[in-house]
This record gives structure tokens, C-alpha cells and sequence, in this order.
């Protein structure tokens, strides 16, 4: 988590014209996790290239591990900017140099990212075969952070398949092995957990998990762990009602909550905005094949229809929720399709579903 620290050492040593291929690609792949961890995805996924062309020049099993990283490390930044085709095809090439390699521990960063990209386009058991894969390689590594790391995305994707056991347990685990390994994912942890307590209807235990990571995630210095701390602030404040506090929340990362947004400003009046937020999710979700968050835009943009007095185009939208939800399949969503249409019979929209999707891009583990 000593970010400075990390890039004044690389600015420190820098990469020369006589620089090995194994070193070189070693150096390339630091910036590329620096990269991605501030936020600066291009930048991240143009260092894993550089990294690939290194890695390709080192010979055995260590070339091997080297490709393995690079590729996963380009799909962690593809995915987090919303390259998801590019992120899966980088993915899969990841696969066989890890499985080569033979390290547990880069084979499960691995996994995770095949995990992350299965959930991205709405495989979700897909998506748990992956995270039970590289959960049993974290265990099996004894690595506590690995462990609690992918126990939370676990956690996760259990809840989008309305299974709050197993979330629950899975989410539980998760903290304790961070708290007791001082781990990175810490606020991830957190996070998770009070997104679990929220969906099961304890608000008061995810307003305290949440106080909790909002320092953990500032600490770490990590966008993505601060991203996931202020959305689960703003489904609380929904939950509560108190859709300006909820905005308040996404400030910082609008971009990165639209149909969340979009929710809240329709909660505090705006119902003009909420459209616009919408339309524009769902049409980006739609092309870039991110298909949980293309069920959420048209939810909520059948809200917003239903608001401004639509009621034909807010069925529609509705109805292609519904219908891309079945296909999935996607409980979660099929749920809140149901709230959904339970509000547009009602004689005002006046409140949001119980519950969202809303992941950033996605995330995998260091590599």
C-alpha cells in the first residue's frame, strides 16, 4: 500500500537499453500494478504490454510465469476501463502460461481474473466455478490475504444469485482473515460484509462495517477500494431514504455508479436526470457486453419513464430487463425486475429496489 514509496523506486531504477529480459519485464509489470491501483487503466494496460513483449524473451518456466502475469495484469486494466472483450481474450490467454508455471498463487490470480470477466457479462456460475478454483489454490497456498480475497468475491456473486448463506458465510470468513492478517482487501472485506448485512436487512451493522472500511480503503490509497466504500454508503442512504446524501456518496465516482446514480436522483426529484443516466448506461452496458449492468440501466430507466409519465416505452424497458435477466440467469436482478414493476403500478415512483448491482468495473487480485 506505499504507493509513493512504490513509484519513487521505479523512478529510482529505471529500465536502460541493456536491461535483461526477465528484469525488464519484472519493471514493466510494477508499473502496470501501479497503474491500475491509482486508477490510471490505459497507462496500466500499456505497461502489461510492454511487459509481454519482455516476457516473451525469457526462456522456461520463469518466461512462463512472466506471461502469465502480463496477461492477467492486462486484463485487470481492460476490465477496470471497460474493455471487457479485450479484457476476457486477455484473460483466457493468461490460462495455459499459468497452468505451466505451476505457482498456485499466480494460478489463482489467474482464476480470479477468469472469475471477474465470467461475472462481468453475467455467467455468473461460470463465475463461481473460477472464484472456487482459486479459492481452494489461496487455501491450499496458506496465504491469508489470498484467502480473504477471494472468500469476498465469492461472497459477491452469492448474493447475485440470491444465496445469502452462503454469502453471509463466505463474507464473515473474508473480514476475519483480513483483520487478522492486516491484508489489503481489508476494506474490500468490509465492504462486502455491509452489503450483505444491507440486503438482509440490517441497516445499522452495514453503517458501522462501512465506518469502518471508508479509513481502511483511504489508508490503502487504492480508487477502486474507495469506489466500493461510496457505493455501498449510497445504497445505505437509498435504503434510509436519503437520496441527497446517496449523491453525496457517488461524488467523487459518478462515472462509476450510473444506474446507482441515477436511482438517487430520481429519489431526490430529478427525474429528467435520472433518464439521461439511464439511457446512457444502458446503451454503453449494451455494447460493451456487461450484461448485470445492463439489467440495472433498464430497470432503472423504466423508472424514470414511468415518472415522466411514459408508461408504453417504461414497460418496454422493463420488459428487456426482465427478459435479459431470465436469460442469464440473473436472480438478483429478476427481483428487482419484480420491485420494479410493483412501483410502476403504483401512483408514484418513489422509491428504489432493495438492492443493485453495482460493482465498479471489476478487480483482481495483485498479480
Amino acid at each position: 500500500g506505499a504507493l509513493d514509496a512504490a513509484a519513487d523506486a521505479l523512478r529510482a531504477h529505471p529500465a536502460a537499453p541493456a536491461t535483461a529480459p526477465e528484469p525488464l519485464a519484472v519493471h514493466h509489470l510494477s508499473h502496470a500494478m501501479l497503474h491500475g491501483v491509482r486508477g490510471g487503466y490505459d497507462d496500466g494496460y500499456a505497461a502489461a504490454r510492454l511487459a509481454l513483449d519482455a516476457a516473451r524473451q525469457v526462456p522456461g518456466p520463469h518466461g512462463q510465469g512472466l506471461l502469465a502475469r502480463s496477461y492477467a495484469l492486462q486484463a485487470t486494466n481492460l476490465g477496470l476501463s471497460g474493455r471487457l472483450t479485450e479484457a476476457r481474450e486477455a484473460g483466457d490467454h493468461a490460462l495455459a502460461p499459468a497452468e505451466a508455471y505451476g505457482d498456485p498463487t499466480l494460478l489463482g490470480t489467474v482464476l480470479s481474473t477468469l472469475r471477474e470477466n465470467a461475472r462481468r457479462h453475467g455467467r455468473l456460475r461460470e463465475a463461481v466455478e473460477s472464484g472456487e478454483r482459486a479459492l481452494d489454490l489461496a487455501d491450499r497456498s496458506g496465504n491469508p490475504t489470498a484467502a480473504s480475497f477471494e472468500r469476498l468475491n465469492l461472497a459477491e456473486l452469492h448474493l447475485l444469485l440470491e444465496e445469502f448463506d452462503d454469502a453471509t458465510a463466505r463474507a464473515e470468513a473474508s473480514v476475519a482473515l483480513a483483520e487478522g492478517d492486516g491484508a489489503w482487501c481489508l476494506p474490500y472485506a468490509l465492504a462486502t460484509l455491509a452489503l450483505v448485512r444491507l440486503r438482509t436487512g440490517d441497516t445499522s451493522a452495514a453503517a458501522d462495517l462501512l465506518d469502518r472500511a471508508a479509513p481502511a480503503a483511504d489508508h490503502l490509497g487504492d480508487r477502486q477500494a474507495r469506489y466500493e466504500v461510496s457505493a455501498a454508503r449510497a445504497e445505505l442512504a437509498l435504503r434510509t431514504g436519503h437520496p441527497e446524501a446517496a449523491l453525496r456518496a457517488l461524488a467523487d465516482c459518478p462515472d462509476d455508479a450510473p444506474a446507482l446514480t441515477a436511482w438517487a436522483q430520481l429519489r431526490a426529484g430529478r427525474p429528467e436526470a435520472a433518464l439521461e443516466l439511464a439511457t446512457a448506461e444502458a446503451a454503453r452496458a449494451e455494447r460493451t457486453g456487461e450484461r448485470l449492468a445492463e439489467v440495472e440501466a433498464h430497470l432503472a430507466h423504466a423508472a424514470a419513464l414511468s415518472h415522466l409519465a411514459s408508461p408504453q416505452a417504461a414497460t418496454h424497458a422493463l420488459t428487456r430487463a426482465t427478459d435479459l435477466a431470465q436469460s442469464l440467469p440473473y436472480p438478483a436482478g429478476l427481483r428487482r425486475a419484480t420491485e420494479v414493476r410493483a412501483l410502476l403500478n403504483a401512483p408514484s415512483v418513489n422509491q428504489a429496489p432493495a438492492a443493485f448491482e453495482q460493482r465498479g468495473p471489476g478487480r483482481s487480485p495483485e498479480t
